[in-house]
């Protein structure tokens, strides 16, 4: 398996060192939750599972995952790895928000669990 790193280049290695690294991958996940809120994609508790290997997903849509491991988020896009560095929660948020923006079906998928999400009867103020 070949992986890409965020901007389209091959390998692991070359990120810059992180300006302000998240202490715990739980941490990093709710940096990312509070990017993407600020972008227009709203997730609840139930989107953030804990593996048993103590790393933390987070689940955008039917079909896509995304992995926070040590220093780094991991997401599949059509079928090549995605890596970016958990220190830069808002590139990942932008580059998410234009993963949804690029193939409609995702973002079909995430609307209909935000619809899911609004209680029933409820003011839209």
């Amino acid at each position: 398996m070949v992986h890409y790193r965020a901007d389209g280049r091959r390998g692991l290695y070359g990120f810059p060192e992180p300006q302000h690294a998240s202490s715990t991958l739980a941490n990093a996940v709710q940096l990312l939750r509070q990017a993407l809120h600020g972008r227009g994609v709203a997730t609840l508790d139930g989107d953030v599972m804990r593996t048993a290997g103590g790393h933390y997903v987070l689940s955008l849509a039917f079909g896509l995952l995304i992995w926070s491991v040590p220093k780094m988020f991991r997401w599949f896009n059509t079928g090549r790895m995605v890596l970016h560095p958990s220190a830069d929660p808002a590139g990942a948020a932008d580059l998410l928000v234009g993963l949804f923006e690029r193939q409609p079906w995702l973002r079909y998928r995430r609307e209909y669990l935000e619809a899911l999400m609004e209680p029933a009867g409820a003011s839209p103020i």
